[in-house]
């Protein structure tokens, strides 16, 4: 994956940048809290050596009176930084929050490619983990490391200042260890960033365990095939991959923290045995001894801290750098005019001359290591993989057309494509004439009511999960009429549940849970709520059975009645509905024409409804058996 690269500096400022943007007055707040940490450790180096200054010679009085000012000083200027800190840590916790939400937003108003198949969606994925850590997401850290920098670099001059008056060839010398030491926390850099990926992954793979092992849907089948054995086995070895990384990266770490302690001790330790020296040969007083003695001590811990704090926003800028790719990213053009033949009905549809392929890797890693296809059987790797190539399609204004074809047709790609998710390579997609790739994608999105075989339904109440509005502005007349046709209501009203009944209990203990088969209807009442011009249903009717099925396409059949209607499936149900038939095959038309048509060919076509009429092919409802006797049209009303 090629990882953007923002400069540091760069991304600094971008993130200040959002943060005052949210907060301005934080600005004042980040002020005081870099001034406190800077003068109020100066003071304590420096007010030792004043008092005992002052009561070396004599001035007892002067120098209690100092110690009570000082110590009161640095306690009221203690309070209003550690008061500050915490308002400034509760509003950054805010900004994370709202830095989250707007990198959800982002993801619905990009191009639609970045979500699911461009190489971008990992860059993504990485953006959303690196918020989701707590105080050691990257915001915190873009944020509070470069303060502590500041803080460290203010206080490096101060305190060289002071020793500069003592011998400068010290502050050379100590300068020098310091650096050997930041040598050091680049090696160790290294070795951490060697690593990542291979933490990335194992991290991945513990999540997924922690999130099916709570997956209440696998209950019935841990109990069945007896997996809790496998499970916890399976579980010992991904903890045990874990705690050998862990062990094998900690003993590098130790390596590099003993170089430094060991550093550390040979810097401070001459710095010291030089101090006791001059004292000794009354160089120096024993007042500026102590000040010298606190600037070493201080001097040492920031330019320790300096080179720290730069090595950890140079691990941390490649997090940032996803984050801020995230949200750079090119958004999809939401609102617009549209012209007003856009909305003739029934809609006309043509595919022109269209190309489309999946460029690069476009199937996201499965958390346990395996590739993830991304379309119906498209495992993409390396380079195009053509889905479409020069293909040509024309839907008639109210035509009725069922898409059918084996797992990797194109039959998804297609309706994305139709429906603007995706952007063709080449060639252009006309509705009523109109070019989609000129329409502002509200308008577009609009003209769809489309049912896909995901059912997404959302801890909300019944009537905004219909509307997608708020339960004020829903219509519950009109989610009703829609609960209705979906063949819903009546389950809806026997159950006592109602347009404020909260679904799914993600959220709410009562919340309503619907079988697959009543989720797939819901998300048809959805559609019918929309109303939009152009139906689309992309594999409907899958966790059905093929009379449930046959019903629902009935129902179809009569909210298709002057629209234009797209049917896709596996399964062949939709196809007696049908004005036309579309067998697809590795991205063209291997047949077209009706059922009987079709039939008649005896192709591709015909080979999987006679396979499919094998299975689905049952006694006939007074008990008459079927089979052989069956006349053509009763294999096509029990075909699934």
């Amino acid at each position: 994956m090629n990882m953007p690269n923002y400069p540091l500096l760069s991304n600094i400022r971008y993130y200040y940048r959002l943060l005052y943007r949210e907060f301005p007055r934080l600005a004042v707040s980040h002020a005081i809290t870099i001034l406190g940490e800077i003068l109020l450790p100066f003071m304590g180096i420096l007010m030792p050596g004043i008092v005992l200054s002052q009561v070396s010679s004599g001035e007892l009085f002067r120098g209690l009176a100092l110690i009570a000012l000082a110590g009161g000083v640095m306690l009221l200027g203690g309070a209003i930084v550690s008061w500050v800190n915490s308002k400034t840590y509760f509003f950054e916790n805010m900004f994370r929050n709202i830095l989250f939400g707007e990198v959800v937003l982002k993801e619905t108003r990009c191009l639609y490619r970045y979500v699911e198949y461009d190489e971008q969606k990992k860059i993504t994925k990485r953006a959303y983990q690196s918020l989701d850590s707590g105080d050691w997401s990257v915001c915190y850290r873009m944020l509070g490391i470069p303060r502590e920098l500041a803080v460290n670099a203010a206080c490096f001059f101060l305190y060289s200042s002071v020793l500069g008056t003592l011998k400068p060839w010290l502050v050379a010398l100590l300068l020098g260890l310091s650096l050997a030491n930041y040598g050091i926390f680049r090696m160790k850099n290294r070795w951490q960033l060697a690593f990542r990926d291979e933490f990335a992954q194992s991290g991945r793979k513990i999540n997924y365990l922690y999130r099916i092992m709570k997956d209440t849907q696998m209950a019935k089948d841990v109990r069945i095939f007896a997996m809790n054995r496998w499970l916890m086995a399976f579980r010992e070895k991904v903890f045990g991959q874990r705690l050998r990384l862990e062990k094998k990266n900690q003993r590098r770490v130790f390596v590099a923290d003993f170089l430094q302690l060991l550093l550390n001790l040979c810097r401070n330790g001459f710095a010291y045995a030089y101090l006791i020296y001059a004292c000794t040969r009354g160089d120096i007083s024993p007042a500026e001894f102590l000040v010298y003695f606190g600037a070493i001590t201080g001097f040492s811990g920031f330019v320790t801290g300096m080179m720290d704090n730069y090595a950890r926003l140079k691990l941390v800028n490649e997090d940032a750098s996803c984050m801020r790719a995230h949200m750079e990213l090119p958004e999809t053009g939401e609102e617009g005019e549209a012209p007003a033949e856009l909305y003739r009905t029934p809609a006309e549809i043509e595919f022109r001359d269209v190309s489309f392929s999946y460029e690069g890797k476009t199937g996201e890693e499965h958390p346990m290591g395996e590739e993830h296809p991304m379309e119906e059987g498209h495992s993409m790797g390396e380079g195009h993989s053509m889905v479409y190539e020069h293909f040509n399609l024309r839907i008639a204004p109210g035509e009725k057309v069922a898409l059918l074809g084996v797992n990797g047709a194109g039959k998804s790609t297609l309706v994305k494509l139709l429906c603007g998710l995706y952007e063709p390579d080449a060639g252009k997609i006309l509705i009523n004439g109109v070019d989609i790739a000129t329409l502002p994608k509200r308008a577009l999105y609009d003209l769809f009511s489309v049912v896909f075989q995901e059912a997404t339904i959302f801890p909300y109440p019944v009537g905004c999960n219909l509307s997608f509005r708020k339960l004020e502005e829903t219509d519950e007349e009109r989610a009703w009429a829609a609960l209705r046709e979906a063949g819903l209501e009546e389950i809806f009203r026997e159950r006592g549940i109602k347009m404020d009944s909260y679904m799914t209990k993600t959220a709410f203990e009562d919340g309503v849970e619907l079988s697959g088969g009543q989720a797939q209807r819901f998300l048809l009442a959805r559609a019918l709520y929309k109303n939009g011009n152009i139906l689309v249903l992309d594999e409907p009717t899958s966790a059905l059975d093929p009379i449930a099925e046959s019903e629902i396409y009935e129902e179809y059949v009569k909210i298709s009645r002057g629209r234009t209607s797209l049917f896709i499936s596996h399964r062949l149900a939709s196809t007696k509905f049908s004005d036309r038939i579309l067998f697809l095959e590795n991205g063209r038309v291997l047949e077209e024409g009706t059922h009987e048509e079709l039939m008649a060919l005896g192709g591709s076509y015909a080979h999987m409804f006679e396979i499919q009429s094998r299975y689905y092919t049952a006694q006939e409802r007074d008990g008459c058996q079927s089979g052989s006797n069956s006349t053509e049209s009763e294999v096509t009303q029990h075909a699934g």
